[in-house]
């Protein structure tokens, strides 16, 4: 009779996770995939390029946190991709949770190379090949999302707590010579869900009733707007419209290289033209028309041949390329390229 009496006499408790908000389809992947279609300057092809493979990778990570949180066996709602505006302030969380206790704001980063936070609260990644670089601070974005949270519901000031999850298992974190209020905050996705009963277990708080939590649930669903932000109009300028200038005209501007008989800046040798663009006719080791992974156009090379600075656009940000050489050792070969100077952080 207990039994029956459990099934029907009683409101059956919240005890798993309800997905309450999913991500939509990336309209911006599909978007910047199209762009590639479109006839564009390389440099910016490869931009373009990078950009979807960082959505991708993004997706992959948020989906790591999203499997970890569905199969918890957690009471929770969970909202995924929250975007929030006040006053002219915005926040774009990837996960909002509410749990018994707490309600989580997740942030996940998705690095493929390795991590380490130092005594300073510094976060340096290491590269494949064993370069290091300072990136900015998630914690602190994230701490804005917090602070736009709590403004547009002061009632869980009390409760709110901020979460980086680094989604990438092949990776490694160093947290142990981090201040402490970062450790407390950053995690690898495979303890995120042990994180959170830990947490728990530590908070001399009330439980959240199954009414509450929803509550909250459909207040923060109510307060999300979509995103506007259109991330591929930055390239539009870049794409090529057909030309009018009619087909003799093109073979003109090819034979105005050849006649300048341009050399290569390091070995002096002849500039020849092939499939694939210009290179030293000798062959020796000056990379005329990349930088850093990025393809020159024909004219900027003719530019940089010709004594003048050009710009583009390389994974670091915007670049401008001087007209100058500079040695490039790596793995016991050496090699030659264009001098450059970062212009603005992407």
């Amino acid at each position: 009779m207990d039994i029956f009496k459990n099934l029907f006499g009683k409101k059956k408790k919240l005890d798993t996770p309800v997905m309450y908000k999913e991500k939509k389809d990336d309209s911006a992947l599909s978007k910047l995939e199209n762009l590639l279609k479109q006839d564009i300057p390389p440099e910016v092809r490869e931009q373009i390029t990078q950009d979807i493979a960082h959505l991708k990778s993004g997706d992959y990570g948020e989906n790591q946190v999203k499997f970890a949180l569905q199969n918890s066996y957690m009471p929770m709602y969970i909202l995924h991709d929250v975007y929030l505006q006040e006053n002219g302030l915005t926040a774009q969380i990837d996960f909002l949770v509410i749990t018994r206790k707490l309600i989580l704001v997740i942030e996940c980063k998705n690095y493929s190379s390795d991590l380490q936070i130092d005594k300073s609260g510094q976060f340096i990644i290491t590269k494949k090949d064993g370069t290091r670089q300072s990136i900015s601070d998630p914690t602190e974005q994230n701490r804005r999302h917090v602070d736009l949270l709590c403004r547009i519901c002061p009632d869980v000031k009390k409760r709110c707590y901020p979460v980086v999850v680094f989604t990438d298992s092949r990776s490694i974190l160093k947290t142990e010579k981090a201040p402490e209020a970062i450790q407390k905050q950053v995690i690898k996705a495979d303890k995120l869900v042990n994180f959170i009963r830990n947490l728990h277990g530590t908070l001399r708080i009330s439980d959240f009733s199954d009414e509450e939590m929803k509550k909250y649930a459909d207040f923060f669903l109510s307060k999300n707007t979509e995103n506007s932000v259109d991330y591929t109009a930055k390239y539009q300028k870049y794409i090529k419209k057909k030309s009018s200038v009619p087909a003799k005209s093109a073979p003109e501007k090819k034979t105005a290289i050849k006649q300048k008989k341009l050399s290569c800046p390091h070995c002096k040798a002849d500039i020849a033209k092939g499939t694939y663009g210009l290179y030293c006719s000798k062959k020796c080791g000056m990379k005329l028309d990349k930088i850093y992974g990025t393809s020159l156009t024909e004219e900027q090379v003719s530019a940089l041949l010709n004594g003048k600075s050009v710009a583009c656009i390389t994974k670091s940000g915007k670049t401008a390329v001087l007209p100058e050489i500079e040695e490039n050792r790596y793995q016991g070969k050496i090699s030659y390229q264009w001098k450059t100077k970062l212009l603005k952080k992407s």
